[in-house]
């Protein structure tokens, strides 16, 4: 699989989960009040029902086809898909108060088959990936470095004491990005552990390294940094690894997500490291 496969299967996942979400969330609201009558349990219930169905569904429908299908798209307009994804979003976003965009791609990582690497290597579309967050991270940093210092008030007039970085409505897309697509990352290899794909020593090592590759200034890039730059670099991408995995690790270690992963298991069957397909590129190893 190429990494522009990869990213394809990751995004038409992920649209199909918030997709089906938007779909059947009034419906699932509606059920969900025949059990509680206090509003937000009813929201929060109601979030779980559509989340549940359309994580669900959307395995289903990849099992049956070897190609995406996401039929919760399917015969709709634009204007329609748009909707539909837009509610998704705002009801996971009202319900979990995380980032909806974090949540559906620990279920793609869990539903698209990632190429994991020969004991210590590395594959073409995981160092794709690394450099696409080590990018997003290189963006984030030089954000704030440029607003390092700059303050900004609330705006609304009011008397509070509250300050905000100026940099922050700049980069907060940029960390969703990231965090999100750590997230993809992440999951996909813990469900290739379940798969039998990699072991769960290697796993954890692999995650520990992409971790480390991501967050730390590398040529050729760094080889432009001046050394005050390169010095906040360091300093700040250890800042932005821990939020960026607390939220990451707060969403896939969920009760909600683990519930929903036990029956994916029992969808999606393992398959032997033996049952797999040799492949006899030759990847390279991680760098520290």
């Amino acid at each position: 699989m190429s990494f522009e496969s990869m990213e394809g299967q990751r995004r038409d996942t992920a649209d199909s989960i918030l997709a089906k979400i938007g779909a059947t969330i009034e419906k699932a609201e509606q059920n969900a009040a025949a059990k509680t009558t206090d509003p937000a349990m009813r929201k929060l219930m109601g979030a779980r029902m559509a989340l549940e169905y359309a994580v669900l569904a959307t395995a289903r429908e990849k099992n049956v086809a070897t190609e995406m299908v996401a039929t919760a798209l399917k015969g709709a307009t634009v204007a329609q898909q748009a909707a539909m994804l837009k509610e998704g979003t705002a009801a996971l976003g009202r319900a979990y108060r995380v980032e909806p965009e974090v949540l559906v791609n620990v279920f793609a990582g869990r539903l698209t088959d990632v190429e994991m690497p020969k004991g210590l290597g590395s594959t073409p579309e995981i160092d794709k990936m690394v450099d696409t967050c080590r990018n997003l991270v290189t963006s984030i940093v030089k954000d704030e470095y440029a607003n390092r210092g700059r303050f900004e008030g609330g705006g609304s007039g009011k008397s509070d004491s509250f300050i905000a970085l100026k940099s922050e409505g700049i980069v907060a897309p940029a960390k969703t990005e990231l965090a999100a697509r750590l997230a993809f990352m992440e999951s996909s290899i813990d469900a290739a552990v379940g798969k039998g794909a990699i072991s769960q020593v290697n796993a954890d090592m692999l995650k520990e390294r992409i971790e480390a590759q991501v967050f730390q200034p590398r040529p050729p890039q760094s080889l432009q940094f001046s050394k005050e730059f390169t010095s906040f670099f360091e300093q700040r991408g250890k800042g932005i690894r821990i939020d960026a995995m607390k939220e990451v690790r707060g969403v896939t270690q969920s009760q909600t997500v683990q519930e929903i992963t036990a029956k994916l298991k029992v969808m999606i069957p393992s398959t032997s490291r033996l049952d797999r397909p040799s492949d006899h590129r030759a990847h390279k190893p991680m760098e520290r």
